[in-house]
């Protein structure tokens, strides 16, 4: 499934390196993972920092999000019903808490053929790929993916950018973009806690150019937080974090424990047959 990020050729694995055969190799990290990535830094800096991987694994291998992981894999299951060979791509894979599961879920019912997990942090992809036998994971831009045309039957963007024209590229004519967004009510007990005037997300906004939405999916769920640790964690992981003012920082900081509402819309696309001449405007999932 991957392809050279410099040249375009195919991947080929060998011993602790990715090789074209034009010559351009990449090293297989001890940790499992390659960095791909094609900028002028190495990707040491890029992305969520080691820090913020690591507050992320310790919230989320507390169950809290279980429940959006269980939905995906049902999804993903119905999505490749009666498909013996899977693809899966995971743009924007973080530390690969559900890459992991979904990735395990298809292999345990004999259906994996390939499992790729991109995300522009090096820390991220590290750390995913210790704890997934089943994903190669690898350092790279989604909106650039090293992944071959036509080789995906499945997309996962849980959280995460959409390059509309990127994803139609990589993924197979028959198969399926699976996005993660928050529901209206997502984190709404946080957001009144943190600002005076809190707004609902927009659950109607979200749509995909060159694809049809074939199936959307909510699930919606109370959980109780005890740690204020967890708590900071949460809003790091929503793009509150970088907009909320000091005196919204300082509430974040006052509360040690929360009950809170988490929401999330599962939308599934399928690429359109024909692309029309006149795309809407505002084609990203987001």
């Amino acid at each position: 499934m991957l392809i050279c990020p410099h040249c375009g050729a195919p991947l080929v694995c060998g011993e602790h390196v990715l090789r074209c055969q034009n010559g351009h190799s990449y090293d297989i990290a001890r940790a499992g993972y390659c960095n791909l990535l094609q900028s002028s830094r190495s990707g040491e800096n890029t992305g969520d920092s080691r820090e913020m991987v690591m507050a992320r694994r310790r919230f989320l291998d507390r169950g809290y999000y279980a429940a959006l992981a269980e939905g995906l894999c049902a999804q993903v299951r119905s999505l490749v019903a009666g498909n013996e060979a899977v693809h899966l791509v995971d743009a924007g894979c973080g530390e690969g808490y559900y890459t992991r599961q979904l990735a395990q879920m298809l292999h345990e019912g004999g259906q994996l053929a390939g499992s790729v997990g991109i995300d522009i942090s090096k820390s991220a992809t590290q750390y995913a790929a210790k704890r997934d036998p089943y994903t190669q994971y690898v350092t790279g831009s989604v909106y650039h993916m090293p992944v071959a045309d036509s080789c995906a039957d499945i997309v996962c963007s849980i959280f995460a950018p959409t390059p509309a024209e990127e994803f139609r590229r990589v993924l197979k004519p028959d198969g399926a973009v699976l996005c993660a967004v928050p529901g209206a009510e997502h984190l709404w007990e946080l957001k009144c806690a943190v600002y005076d005037t809190p707004y609902k997300n927009d659950e109607e906004k979200h749509r995909l150019d060159g694809f049809q939405l074939e199936n959307r999916h909510k699930i919606t769920c109370r959980v109780h937080i005890d740690d204020a640790d967890d708590i900071r964690t949460l809003f790091a992981m929503t793009p509150y974090a970088h907009r909320t003012p000091r005196r919204g920082l300082e509430r974040l900081h006052a509360l040690r424990e929360l009950d809170v509402t988490l929401s999330f819309l599962l939308l599934a696309f399928r690429p359109q047959m024909k692309q029309s001449a006149f795309p809407e405007k505002g084609s990203m999932v987001y």
